[in-house]
Formats: C-alpha cells, structure tokens, sequence
C-alpha cells in the first residue's frame, strides 16, 4: 500500500507536466505526450491495491484543477468569480469524464478497453464546444498550436485529431512502463511509440512542402489597427464616446490606408456603446465612418461594436421588456462591415462566454436571465446568430470578396470557423479584445489558436485586437506579421484569397462519429464475449 504522499506527488506530477507543455505556460510540447502518464499509475497502484475509487478521484481532480489553474490563472484578472467557477467546473467534468472511462475499462477489463479513454475524451471535447458552460481552452488539441509543423493534418481531423494522438501515446507510453523488463514487449512499444510519435510530424512536414501552396491569384491588400484602448478605464469609461473612437480608429487606419487597400479591420467593440443597428446614420460617429469609407480609394470597414435591435415581440430568451411599452430589446456584440455601396451589414457574436455575455442554461430556464437582470446585470443573455454567417464585400466593380467575421471567443471554436469557410469565407477575420487579462499568457496563447483556424481550413486569418497580439497568418499557420503588447499601431498586409476547402472544413469533427462507433463496437464485443462464457458455464 502507496503513502498518501506518493499519490500527491503522481497527481502533482501529471499536473506539471501539463501544464509546463501547455503554450506559453511553459511551451515544452513534448511533455504532453507524458502528462496523463503519472494518473494512469495512479489509477494502477489504486486497483493493485484496493482503495475505494471515490479516493481515487479525489486525486484525479486535484490533478485536473491544478493543471486548469497552472494554464488559464489569468482569467482572475478579468473576474474572480467566473474564474473560480471555470476553474473548479472545468476541472470536475475532466475528473468525471476520467473516472467514466476508468469505472468501464474496470468492468469490461480487456486490453481493447483500456484503450476506450480515447473515445470517451474525444466526446467529452467534441460536446464541450457545444453546450452553455464551454471552455475549449484546454482542448488537447490546442498544445500544438506552438508547433504548426507538427499538426499540418488538422486539414483533416482538426483538433479533435492532435487530442487523439496525445492520448494513444500516453497510453502506449504507460503500457511501456509495465513491460519495460520483458524485452521483446518492450522493444515492440518502444518501435510503435516511435513510429506514432513520428508519423505525424514526417506526413505534415510533407504537406508544408507540397500541400499548401495555393493555386489562387485573387489578393487582398488589408490594414489591421490595435487600437490600445485601456478596458478598465478608457473603453468603457463614463466619459467614453463613440465620436471619440471612430476618429482614432480613422486616424490610425489612415497611416496605413493606400489607393490598393480593399479592407480595413478594427477590434471587438471598437465601438463599445451600444447603438440600434438601424439608426447608424442618426449618430454622428456613424456618419464619420460611412464618410470616410467613401472617401478611400477602395478600401471597406470591418469593425467591432455594441449594438441593439427592437422587437415587437420577445425574439428570444435574449430579449429583454422595455418598461412601459410592448417591446422588447436585444443587446449584440456585434462586427459591422461598412461598403461603399451597401447598406450597414451585421454578424452577432453567437459564441457567448459563460457567465460574462451568457446566462448558462436560459434557453431552458428562461427565468435565469430574469434573476441575472435583477441582480445588477444590464442584459441576462446577449443576442446569438442562428448559425455562423459570413459577410460579402465589392473590392471594386467585378470582383466581391466572403469575409468570415469572427469576434473573440468564436476563434477557439474550429466548427464554428469551418461552418463559417463552408459557407464560402475567403479569409478569416478575427475581432478581439484581449486587454482585459493584462500581460499574460493568456493574450498569447488566445492569438496562437488562430494559427489552427488557419491550418484546419488553409486560410488566412487577419487578427485585430484591440490590445493584446494583432496579426497575420498564412494557411499553414505561419506567423507573418505580429504586433507588440501595449502599443497602438496598424500594419498592412497583401493576402491570397481561396475558396477551395478542406476535408476538415467540409466533413468537419467526424472523429466523434468514429468515437461513436468505437465505443458501440467494444460494448457490443463485451457483450458477445459475456454471452458465450455464460453459454459455456450453462453447459
């Protein structure tokens, strides 16, 4: 029998190991492929001896919770509360999405079994990205997004693939531990570890050199603007004005603005008080922008804002009364796209972040949002798109470019994007506001999961932050132009435009399909084999 300080250190160790691989919060990819390694022989030493499995999870959600702190501690510097309930929420699914696959490998107990946590975590992720308290942050997927040379196959299995492969290392890696002293075995998994560790790097080093370059001609010339406005005590101050930021935002544009530019990008909210979408023109910063747009050679505007909609009848769960008077009201964090030719076009934000911009759960306790209001809050739940949408635009009079308005959050969410290139996006356009965490891994790491939206769909993304990390990122996931943290600047960058897709972007997470099926298949198996031993205990 293991001292408990034995599996403090197992459940310490795993947690390390995780989180020093994880970007930016150490970024030594390759322990990654070790993390899960000390859990697995905590798991061991729990059956060899006997202990209660609820003891077991005890350490195994200590594991998880201080990987989850070790990786995102930065989001206490936006909210305290919300990052507690990320932090301990987050941390107990994983503890219980572990302990499921655990509990069915004790109870079937064949070698194919062992093998079902990766399956089981595949749907934990696949359904993680779907549901109100999302956090794909620490998708496994993510750790490669410092090593875009080893995952140019997100092409096809997006990040659901770079998860699965973490997993079967770190099994066949633990399976090595156990039959390190019988050589033949051992020298078996030390070539198979090698050759699955191998594989996929050789295969996307073959499609950087072959794969990638596209037979498109049609361009794009963009200026991207970091506008450096403080959060806390500019953006949303009492003395904050609208009028205000559109002419930085112009003048700032205007440093980089040519007769060749076709598009100019602003951050998420660089318009940060809220307006009604069909009143632009009545507001004096709305005619400004629309004059400007018309007096620049070519050029369109894409830019973040706050914005409202009225309704004659309650919308959704989103829409709020507005006292005395029979409608209702909803709030968007909005991109709006401003052509020469074309009315005001709008995309909400359908990604919502838990708790700050969403009640969870209030599409089906629409009272949630009620108490929310009650309670100090300006809106329960912002208004969502139906689905992704993109935006279309004329560069000049033949030729149109889809632009996939992306704000924030939305780029950690790979279908979301793909849905969005499916529906015939040409470049990828991502609005963020990333001051609100500070100098922190977190602006880094939120800017590098772009290079995988790139990667996963061969695109360019085109990334506006309002401070943070604004950029460029050509279809393989190279980072070709990077801004500095905490400077007010704007850069101009000529891009090719594609319209074919990937296999990713048209069949999008068919790993959780095969999941399905993986799963289905090993209960039918167990069911067959129980069946014939019964038979044969019978006779």
């Amino acid at each position: 029998m293991k001292p408990a300080w034995h599996y403090l250190l197992l459940a310490v160790l795993a947690s390390f190991l995780l989180t020093l691989s994880f970007p930016f919060s150490g970024s030594f990819t390759p322990f990654v492929f070790v993390g899960l390694v000390p859990l697995l022989l905590l798991r061991q030493h729990f059956r060899i001896s006997g202990k209660k499995y609820w003891k077991l999870g005890f350490w195994n959600y200590l594991a998880f919770l201080i990987w989850n702190l070790g990786t995102t501690w930065w989001v206490a510097n936006a909210s305290g509360s919300g990052a507690f309930f990320a932090f301990t929420v987050n941390a107990l699914l994983m503890t219980l999405v572990y302990g499921l696959w655990s509990f069915v490998d004790r109870k079937i107990n064949t070698r194919y079994s062992f093998f079902l946590l990766i399956p089981i975590w595949i749907l934990f992720e696949f359904g993680h990205h779907r549901w109100d308290l999302s956090w794909p942050w620490l998708t496994l997927g993510n750790y490669f997004s410092v090593r875009t040379g080893w995952v140019q196959w997100y092409e096809w299995t997006g990040t659901l693939g770079g998860s699965a492969w973490i997993l079967l290392v770190n099994l066949l890696v633990f399976r090595l531990y156990n039959v390190y002293r019988i050589v033949a075995k051992r020298n078996q998994y030390i070539f198979t570890i090698l050759g699955i560790l191998l594989l996929p790097i050789v295969v996307s080093q073959i499609l950087q050199v072959f794969a990638i370059p596209s037979l498109q001609t049609k361009t794009l010339n963009a200026v991207v603007v970091q506008p450096n406005i403080d959060p806390y005590k500019e953006k949303f101050a009492t003395t904050a004005s609208n009028e205000a930021f559109a002419d930085s935002m112009i003048s700032l544009a205007n440093t980089r603005v040519t007769a060749q530019t076709h598009l100019v990008l602003a951050p998420e909210t660089a318009l940060p008080l809220s307006f009604l979408e069909d009143r632009l023109q009545n507001f004096a910063f709305g005619q400004t922008l629309d004059k400007q747009v018309q007096q620049w050679p070519m050029a369109n505007l894409l830019i973040g804002a706050s914005t409202v909609r009225l309704f004659d009848f309650k919308n959704s769960v989103a829409s709020t009364p507005i006292p005395g008077e029979q409608r209702w009201y909803e709030s968007y964090n909005s991109s709006l796209l401003l052509t020469k030719k074309q009315a005001p076009q709008y995309v909400h934000k359908s990604k919502l972040v838990p708790g700050v911009e969403l009640v969870p759960f209030s599409n089906y306790l629409p009272f949630l949002s009620a108490i929310a209001i009650e309670n100090g809050g300006t809106s329960g739940t912002l208004g969502v798109e139906n689905e992704p949408k993109v935006l279309s635009m004329q560069t000049n009079q033949t030729k149109s470019v889809t632009l996939a308005p992306i704000i924030c959050y939305e780029s950690i969410y790979g279908d979301f994007v793909r849905n969005q290139v499916k529906k015939g996006a040409e470049v990828l356009c991502i609005l963020t506001n990333d001051g609100w965490w500070g100098d922190t891994p977190g602006y880094k790491q939120h800017f590098s999961f772009a290079r995988l939206r790139a990667i996963e769909n061969r695109r360019w993304v085109l990334r506006s932050a309002n401070t943070g990390t604004s950029g460029s990122i050509d279809p393989s996931g190279k980072i070709i132009k990077k801004t500095a943290y905490w400077t007010k600047t704007a850069f101009s960058q000529t891009i090719q435009l594609r319209t074919d897709q990937t296999f990713y972007t048209t069949y999008g997470d068919w790993l959780a399909g095969i999941s399905i099926s993986w799963i289905l298949l090993s209960f039918s198996t167990f069911l067959m084999d129980y069946g014939r031993k019964s038979r044969k205990l019978q006779v």
